[in-house]
């Protein structure tokens, strides 16, 4: 007998509803439900069944029919015996009892606890059935108490682990505790060393058939347990009262399997890899038959799960735990067939919008809020257990189904695994998608699932039966990789190829970088006789991972493609040896004979076998791409960069990466065009906005973008979330970038789309730059830059002034010392800027000492410093300006736009001037430095805009003169480029004449630079004698701009 049904003395079932379990429901219960319910026993972990308790340390060679007595011994509740029969020991007065009548009555556990007999009194208790003598009866009761007897509906008895183990279900949970409490007291009955409890964790068999062929076990989801989640309403629980009385599950072996999956849990710390290694531990031990022959066929049985909501989560973790670490001995991956009920693979709906009754929880009942994120829609630790998932060679057969009624905690979608599609059960939801009361219905569907599921796993076991001899020599390696490419014609592995595998990153948006697909496209067909290295560099949030997955995408089926990424700190050994393990079935030599090898052997013996499969003939067109190189540590890029491969694709922010025992080629990603930043812009509304942005506003917001690919990304969500109850969003996401308030300025920096700050991704780049070598003059170079006009020569003539007068005043700027520094000095602080791509040059060739910092970036260093930091520095810069025209280290129109920018960077945060304690005298000469920058007409305005253009080019062709005159340090020989920058000054002077004529003229603001710029092209003019008619006019132009 595997399970027995008895009908409750004078009376029917009574109905009991057992605990719901989804997450929603749950956490409501917990801030509503009676304080009474929160009992010592929820520190189990919700284990505990609520009407049912598991007997075991039954002693060997114990019936059936033994094991029903004692069934009815433990539900018999004796009655008090009469009062006369006390009567002699009683008092002759007594206090009146002060409860109320209604208590006094109550059959609650408290008249239980009290024993109406004497200690003297032995407990008189039936004797079981098969010690008794032939005829001989059950001893008398004090008024037969198996009248009282009462309350158990269902009880199993079975084998496991070779001991004996049955259960009891009651009607209520009143009354198993009431079971309970008796069983507890009982110390002179046959049973008292019986074990009774209610925590079902681990394995419990529930049936087991005559000649069991396969085993099911049943997974409970969040806050269940392993027999109240597969009850329904009338008491039915199908795997065990429904299924074995189908006749294709006769012959087989029902269990359940219990976790502490309640996520108030204060005392666990287990989560979802602990739950999986149990489980897989449990299934190992359960199948342990007395005789080696049955031992033998247990391992070989089929094994199907069937799981609900997180337990279909952990089954899928403990069956890649299974694949990549191979420990048990009586479990194969190839016997498992599974069964999803309402299993969220990309997370759960409800968990995301309860996120603030989460949060509460935490608070008041110590909610595991590391166990909620497991069902967070489409978080990347649940993306990347489903890929894992779908990748196991071999992949055990599965089924997904869905809830059908509306109010869904587990959507279609998130209940959907791969390519398999769920499927709707109608009319039950979260909670009764487990739950069946009839043999009809879902209970039929969910059968026939299972029996196709052993008809798969049986046949595929079939396949794997007959393993092949191998045939090695003496001397010969155990396996070797093939040097052929698998079925499917190309590998296409790695960590970041998934999203691509399901189409959420080819259906992305793409911008702006065709030209360098294209050289990439070019760098896979030249033949140079040497390994390859390309490198994709640029600063923090460029594009480069973008541009990496839209060229692998073009690859697919074309080449082996190997992605490799750091997450979470993973390093490279680590990611190596996943994708070696994960192809690993595919490249070893007989399959067969040594797949069982390949599990148990080390990770670096692996990652040996791939590298140098890597390097033979056969993958000659194989790309391996490596991500954000340093992120695997800045000590492993030599490593990295010396694998043997045929060509090797990398992504980093050090700009100066490079090397020789390659073919090297370098791709320096820059912004985006103002076009291909508009596309994106629009794109970005056309996709989230429904056209309530309007696009004409859409210039405005590129500018200030500066063509960053993540900060456009960004944007749009961002102001749709922030200032979309404004008159004018767009205005306000402008205002935000010269708001006082550097709280408000970080907003956007801080903000996370798609799980990317722009204030993490530099922020990335800093602490790799306080990482490396003597790094402290490079970081406090980069904190004072902000103060200076972005203009790239004005930079670099500061960084390259005269110096012999700067000890005079060296006590007074502390922070501006280290601009004493010889140029050879700060150029290589400036190195250690391009190796996190602070700043980067325009190619590896370039002999620029332009500094390209994006704007962006020095927003970014601006706000990361604190106030009393940002005023110190703002006062040493200006003090620093003066100093240079007082002492003749610079004109006035080299000071006067970092004057000029460092009064608006403290106007932009709102700081006074007197708060930065500047001298008097320098007061007065920053106002005069302002004063025509403050008048002039704002280079913006459009009637402007073309005259302000001309008058720059102007300025900067003369400047390109300067550079040339100060790098030959002589007369200048090269011929072509003389006559080049002199024809470019000749062209850009006559336009911005034409455009400057008129009483206006040359705007006010400009003219000192203007007047420089001349004075340089008439000297070199003069010099050259190229344009004796252009002297006089430049005389002329000299002299008006004096006069003005």
């Amino acid at each position: 007998m595997s399970t027995i049904g008895a009908k409750p003395e004078g009376g029917s079932y009574k109905t009991v509803t057992p605990r719901l379990d989804p997450f929603w429901i749950f956490l409501s219960f917990k801030f509503f439900s009676d304080s009474s319910r929160l009992s010592s026993r929820t520190a189990l972990g919700r284990l505990w069944a609520l009407t049912t308790v598991k007997v075991h340390e039954i002693p060997a060679g114990t019936t059936k029919q033994q094991y029903v007595d004692f069934v009815e011994h433990l539900c018999t509740k004796p009655k008090k015996p009469s009062k006369f029969h006390f009567t002699r020991f009683a008092r002759p007065f007594r206090r009146k009892s002060k409860l109320p009548m209604s208590a006094s009555k109550s059959a609650s556990t408290e008249n239980i606890d009290e024993d109406p007999r004497s200690k003297d009194e032995s407990e008189i208790c039936p004797v079981p059935s098969s010690l008794r003598g032939e005829g001989e009866q059950a001893a008398p009761l004090l008024d037969d108490p198996r009248s009282t007897a009462r309350g158990w509906t269902r009880i199993t008895y079975c084998r496991q682990n070779g001991h004996l183990l049955g259960t009891v279900s009651f009607e209520s949970e009143i009354l198993k505790d009431e079971a309970l409490k008796r069983h507890e007291k009982d110390n002179k009955s046959y049973w008292k060393d019986w074990v009774v409890e209610d925590d079902f964790q681990g394995v419990t068999v529930i049936y087991e058939g005559p000649d069991a062929k396969f085993d099911i076990c049943a997974v409970h989801g969040q806050d269940g347990n392993a027999m109240d989640t597969w009850t329904a309403v009338n008491g039915k629980m199908w795997l065990r009262d429904l299924l074995p009385e189908h006749e294709n599950f006769i012959n087989s072996r029902i269990m359940t399997f219990g976790y502490d999956s309640d996520l108030t849990d204060k005392i666990t710390v287990m989560g979802l890899d602990d739950w999986a290694e149990t489980l897989l531990r449990s299934l190992n031990e359960v199948r342990t038959s007395d005789t080696y022959s049955l031992f033998i066929k247990e391992k070989a049985r089929p094994l199907l799960l069937v799981c609900h909501s997180l337990g279909g989560l952990v089954v899928k973790k403990a069956m890649t735990q299974l694949s990549s670490v191979p420990k048990y001995n009586n479990i194969a991956l190839s016997r498992f067939g599974i069964v999803f009920l309402a299993t969220p693979h990309s997370g759960s709906e409800v968990a995301d919008w309860n996120d603030f009754l989460v949060a509460t929880a935490h608070v008041l009942g110590g909610v595991r809020i590391e166990s909620v994120k497991t069902l967070q829609p489409f978080n990347a630790a649940s993306v990347r257990d489903a890929q894992a998932f779908i990748r196991l060679k071999p992949c055990p057969p599965f089924r997904c189904f869905a809830e059908g009624r509306m109010m869904r905690v587990v959507t279609l979608s998130s209940a959907t695994l791969g390519d398999q599609q769920a499927y709707q059960i109608m009319n039950v939801d979260h909670v009764t998608i487990c739950k069946f009361d009839s043999k009809l219905g879902p209970f039929t569907t969910i059968s026939m699932e299972l029996l196709e599921l052993l008809s798969e796993v049986t046949r595929h076991g079939m396949q794997q039966s007959e393993p092949q001899r191998e045939r090695r020599m003496f001397g010969q390696p155990r396996f070797q990789a093939h040097a052929y490419p698998p079925e499917q014609g190309f590998w296409w592995e790695g960590n970041e190829l998934s999203e691509i595998q399901h189409q959420l990153t080819l259906t992305r948006p793409f911008f702006g970088r065709y030209t360098e697909l294209e050289i990439l496209q070019q760098s896979l067909i030249t033949n140079v006789g040497l390994p390859k290295l390309t490198v994709i560099k640029g600063i923090a949030g460029i594009g480069k991972t973008e541009l990496l997955l839209q060229f692998a995408s073009k690859q697919k089926g074309r080449r082996n493609v190997f992605f490799l990424a750091s997450r979470d700190g993973e390093t490279f050994e680590s990611a190596l040896g996943t994708l070696s393990t994960r192809i690993g079935f595919d490249m070893i030599d007989n399959t067969a004979v040594n797949q069982e090898r390949w599990r148990h052997t080390p990770d670096s013996e692996r990652i040996h076998i791939f590298t140098k499969w890597l390097s033979n003939a056969c993958n000659k067109e194989s790309l391996f791409i490596v991500d954000d190189i340093e992120a695997f540590g800045y000590s492993k890029i030599q490593t990295i960069l010396k694998y043997p491969v045929h060509y090797a694709l990398v992504s980093t922010r050090d700009s100066n990466l490079n090397r020789a025992d390659r073919y090297f080629q370098d791709i320096i990603l820059p912004p985006l065009s103002n076009t291909a930043t508009k596309e994106f812009l629009t794109s970005m509304v056309n996709n989230l906005s429904t056209n309530t942005l309007r696009l004409s506003r859409l210039d405005s917001v590129a500018d200030k973008l500066q063509g960053h690919p993540l900060a456009i990304r960004n944007a749009i969500p961002f102001i749709l979330e922030h200032f979309m109850r404004f008159d004018d969003p767009i205005a306000e996401f402008l205002d935000l970038f010269e708001s006082q308030k550097s709280e408000e300025r970080r907003l956007f920096l801080e903000f996370n789309f798609e799980g990317r700050s722009l204030w993490e991704a530099f922020d990335t780049s800093f602490q790799r730059l306080l990482l490396q070598e003597n790094s402290e003059e490079a970081t406090k170079l980069i904190q004072i830059l902000p103060f200076l006009s972005p203009d790239k020569h004005c930079i670099d003539q500061v960084l390259h002034m005269d110096k012999s007068w700067f000890h005079e005043c060296q006590e007074g700027l502390p922070d501006m010392a280290i601009l004493e520094t010889s140029p050879r000095v700060i150029s290589s602080w400036l190195s250690k800027l391009r190796g996190v791509s602070f700043y980067i040059l325009s190619s590896s060739q370039s002999t620029s000492r332009d500094l390209n910092f994006h704007p962006l970036i020095l927003q970014y260093m601006l706000l990361h410093i604190d106030d009393r930091t940002r005023i110190n520095l703002m006062r040493q810069v200006l003090h620093l300006c003066y100093m240079l025209e007082d002492k003749g280290a610079a004109r006035m129109s080299q000071i006067r736009p970092h004057v000029v920018h460092c009064t608006r960077v403290r106007r932009g945060l709102g700081i006074p001037r007197d708060s930065l304690g500047l001298p008097v005298n320098i007061v007065q000469w920053v106002k005069t430095c302002c004063r025509n920058a403050e008048v002039g007409v704002h280079p913006l305005d459009e009637s402007n805009r073309l005259k302000y253009d001309a008058v720059n080019k102007f300025i900067t062709s003369c400047r390109e003169i300067e550079r040339i005159s100060l790098d030959n340090k002589g007369p200048i020989t090269d011929e072509a480029t003389i006559y080049r920058v002199l024809e470019n000054c000749r062209k850009d002077f006559i336009a911005m004449q034409e455009l400057a004529e008129g009483e206006d003229g040359i705007p006010k603001p400009l003219r000192p630079a203007v007047l420089d710029a001349t004075e340089v092209f008439q000297n070199m003019v003069r010099l050259r004698s190229n344009y004796p008619e252009l002297i006089n006019e430049l005389e002329g132009l000299k002299n008006r701009l004096k006069v003005q």
